[in-house]
């Protein structure tokens, strides 16, 4: 049981609560509408099963204070905003997409990804980031030896592929392999 919402606690949370949205709503009884919403109520009823003293008020903190913007609270419901490995619609803005865009990954998977392309992986979306910042942490979390592909948007929505802007992240359903290329290598840490 968590007392107040501390660093470990929000991340405990956050991953409970990523799991339930983006994941396996159905195992809860969580019913989602077409753009992953849930009802709010219902998923803090889940959630105190888990953390006992969460409402609504400290999860609406959560989503407030979360760096990645990783939910959205909107008229009593709530959702995962990407990471979906479940059907949903994406609902963020298609305008306002920067030209060039950046994907962090573990270096030994270029050779695939220059070969077939950018795919979700296992996800709905492949998940890009609005500056190279973002795109070195992103990469890190998988591996030390980090490669940030650069994406260039104008020739990818040429070849038809759609994006979506939700807030610090872009989604895409696939990037071609020719409308990306090496931005930068590293070894972090």
């Amino acid at each position: 049981m968590i007392k107040n919402l501390k660093v470990a606690g929000k991340k405990d949370i956050s991953k409970f609560l990523s799991y339930i949205l983006r994941h396996n709503p159905s195992r809860f009884r969580i019913k989602l509408d077409e753009y992953g919403f849930a009802d709010m109520d219902e998923v803090v009823r889940i959630l105190k099963k888990k953390f006992s003293n969460i409402g609504e008020k400290m999860l609406k903190r959560l989503v407030e204070e979360d760096e990645q913007a990783r939910f959205q609270i909107k008229k009593g419901k709530i959702r995962a905003r990407y990471g979906h490995s479940i059907d949903i619609k994406p609902l963020g803005e298609m305008e306002n997409i920067p030209d060039i865009l950046y994907h962090g990954t573990a270096k030994r998977f270029l050779s695939s990804i220059l070969k077939e392309g950018l795919k979700p992986k296992g996800r709905k979306f492949v998940h890009l980031s609005l500056n190279l910042e973002e795109a070195i942490r992103v990469g890190r979390r998988k591996d030390v030896s980090v490669v940030i592909l650069k994406i260039d948007v104008k020739k990818a929505k040429q070849e038809g592929i759609k994006f979506w802007r939700e807030e610090k992240v872009v989604l895409a359903p696939f990037i071609p392999s020719h409308c990306l290329s090496i931005f930068k290598k590293l070894r972090t840490k």
